[in-house]
């Protein structure tokens, strides 16, 4: 019975032993299959993440030396070196997540490559195919057949996606050039100085707006789309570089723009009454809400370019006297020194500064004029070079709009001409377009006190009752007019932009080659 019962015991103890190997035998194919499943879904996935945490200290000392060798002078490039030059830097993209890693960067370097194809920039502007590698050996933990060390993938991930992030969101925002370095270094002055001649007012970057921009990582496009000008001027400007292909038609519109990305703060309000004058067009428009009129000018030639720059008309004087500035002075006037008949002949005086007293020309040196201390001064009237208007708004360079007693320059094609003062074709319009309210008789004593015929009825009676009394000469009724409020003025460039009268498109020559300027900058990138 024992025997019995001990075979029967056998048998029931090899069929348990059979039924265990068959459970561990389908367990173990069951775990095959779950294991030959993390290897093609999950296996890399795990790895990357460990192969993350387990680099992620010597990615950040590898990113450090990048970020040493890759210093450059781009403000974007200067903002991503100071935020990653902090011990505390938080990495952006290379991270725990690397399904954001995988997924969104590489669609970001797609999308930024595409955003700067319609910009007329390159792709590596933005990194884009070295991102696009770098995501590739990630995905894959490719490094060994490719010869790229890991360390060095995360690093430049991460560099180079929050370098191209942020040249686009300044970019976009900003501009990529930034106008007072691009062009206030161009003329030499000598002692390793330069001619200004850029003084707008324009918004640049700040670590505040890096900090904005990274807490926007996670919908990146969407962030840097909406830094992008919305202006119908600039939105047709891009559809022309859309379409456009010859180098001539796209230059013209990459570099217009440009400018329209640059945010002045004094740019009047829309709609409110403004001057805007445009070194290449040479011309001026005078702007209100529902009215535009337009003439020539004259600006500065290129050794004394009129400056760019936005201010107030505040004041029109009448008969004007000119003090030479000394520039000028010293270089065209000072070697008459002696000469009286050439200071009789333009109607010139000298002044010695501080006593103002006046100096006869045959006593004074052209060296004592060269050193300083003394003033050269053109008497008003018809024959002075400021004309018989002056407007005067505030300015580090002394430059203003003005008369002029050369009227035949308003007829020729090239009128870069000047010291950097804008020369206005029909003064008293301008002056009517700044006096909006001004009644007749006070636009008559104006027009009178310059030698012009008064237009209303009393100032018609006025000059008969002169003549009738016999007095002749000039009616002197006042030197200046205050222009309130004052009426903002513009001093731009544009060598492709809508004629603000007709609306036409029209384009200019680069009169001072800032276009090309712009375009050497663009380049850099």
């Amino acid at each position: 019975m024992l025997h019995t019962q001990s075979r029967q015991n056998g048998a029931q103890g090899h069929g348990a032993i059979a039924v265990a190997t068959i459970i561990v035998l389908f367990l173990s194919a069951a775990c095959t299959k779950g294991l030959l499943r993390e290897t093609e879904e999950e296996r890399v996935a795990r790895e990357r993440l460990q192969l993350l945490n387990d680099s992620a200290q010597d990615a950040r000392q590898r990113l450090g030396q990048f970020l040493y060798q890759a210093q450059d002078s781009l403000e974007a490039d200067l903002l991503v070196y100071n935020y990653y030059n902090k011990e505390d830097a938080e990495w952006l993209w290379v991270t725990d997540d690397t399904t954001f890693l995988l997924r969104e960067a590489d669609t970001l370097a797609s999308s930024l490559a595409t955003k700067a194809l319609s910009l007329g920039l390159e792709p590596e502007t933005f990194f884009v195919p070295q991102v696009k590698q770098d995501i590739a050996h990630l995905r894959t933990l490719d490094f060994d057949s490719a010869g790229v060390a890991a360390t060095d993938a995360m690093a430049r991930v991460e560099l180079n996606l929050s370098r191209a992030f942020m040249r686009c969101a300044v970019g976009l925002r900003y501009g990529f050039v930034n106008p007072h370095k691009a062009f206030n270094y161009l003329d030499p002055r000598g002692g390793g100085s330069f001619r200004q001649v850029y003084d707008i007012d324009t918004e640049r970057p700040t670590e505040e707006f890096l900090s904005e921009s990274f807490s926007h990582v996670h919908h990146a496009m969407d962030y840097l789309n909406s830094l992008e000008p919305t202006d119908t001027i600039y939105q047709l400007l891009k559809q022309r570089l859309a379409n456009d292909t010859t180098a001539k038609g796209r230059k013209l519109a990459i570099c217009n723009m440009e400018r329209r990305r640059w945010r002045h703060k004094d740019a009047p309000a829309e709609g409110r009454r403004h001057i805007f004058v445009n070194i290449p067009s040479q011309q001026l428009w005078g702007i209100t809400s529902d009215s535009v009129f337009s003439m020539k000018i004259c600006c500065g030639a290129w050794a004394t370019k009129t400056p760019l720059l936005y201010s107030n008309v505040k004041l029109i004087q009448l008969n004007p006297e000119w003090r030479i500035p000394y520039p000028i002075m010293s270089a065209e006037v000072s070697h008459h020194a002696g000469d009286s008949a050439y200071f009789a002949r333009h109607n010139y005086f000298i002044l010695k500064n501080g006593t103002r007293d006046t100096i006869n020309p045959k006593d004074i040196t052209a060296e004592q004029l060269q050193r300083g201390g003394y003033s050269v001064t053109q008497h008003s009237g018809p024959g002075n070079s400021l004309g018989r208007i002056i407007f005067r708004f505030a300015n580090k360079f002394d430059v203003y709009m003005h008369d002029t007693n050369n009227r035949r320059a308003f007829n020729a094609e090239r009128r870069t001409l000047s010291h950097g003062c804008v020369r206005v074709e029909r003064p008293f319009d301008l002056v009517m377009f700044l006096l909006p309210d001004a009644d007749e008789w006070l636009l008559d004593r104006m027009r009178m006190t310059i030698d012009l015929p008064p237009e209303s009825d009393k100032g018609k009676e006025y000059l008969e009752k002169r003549e009738e009394e016999g007095e002749e000469g000039s009616v002197r009724f006042m030197s200046s007019q205050s222009v309130s409020p004052t009426v903002p003025v513009m001093i731009d460039y544009y060598t492709l932009y809508p004629n603000p009268e007709t609306g036409v498109w029209e384009t200019w020559r680069d009169r001072y080659e800032y276009d090309d300027q712009i375009e050497k900058c663009l380049k850099r990138y």
